[in-house]
């Protein structure tokens, strides 16, 4: 897989986490969902591309 493959995983999967976190607080509406889930898509997309980086040249 790709680096771009590993970041596009990691920012789905932050996006899940963003919105549950949201939940996790007791916020509901699309001004906190907006910024739960871009904040967890950047932090997923960025924690995807230093697991790529840390498995080493392919």
């Amino acid at each position: 897989m790709s680096r771009d493959n590993y970041r596009t995983i990691g920012a789905i999967v932050g996006l899940g986490l963003g919105i549950g976190a949201m939940f996790l607080f007791g916020m509901s509406g699309v001004v906190p969902g907006a910024a739960f889930g871009a904040g967890g898509c950047v932090i997923g997309g960025i924690a995807g591309e230093q697991i790529f980086d840390r498995r080493g040249p392919r």
